[in-house]
């Protein structure tokens, strides 16, 4: 799947940046929320250890947003197919 891949390769800079940042955002608020779940706290992990936990978060809602990507544009399809079918 690599529709997301693809946009964000045409899109501006300041567009991908944008994405980027709140992508990390979003996955360091995921990782602060499971930290908080196993009562564990930024101190108990090294910096090696939270960048691995915020990449896993950051591919993890990558993939959310490929697979919204996908459904839009199969449901999208599926309306032209109905409509103009």
């Amino acid at each position: 799947m690599s529709t997301l891949s693809e946009l964000l390769k045409k899109a501006p800079q300041s567009i991908k940046d944008k994405y980027k940042i709140k992508i990390r955002e979003k996955a360091i608020e995921k990782v602060k929320e499971l930290l908080v779940k196993h009562n564990k706290t930024i101190e108990d992990y090294n910096d090696d250890d939270m960048e691995a936990l915020i990449a896993k978060e950051e591919n993890s809602l990558n993939e959310d947003v490929r697979t919204a990507i996908l459904t839009t544009l199969l449901l999208a399809a599926g309306i032209e197919i109905v409509a103009g079918g």
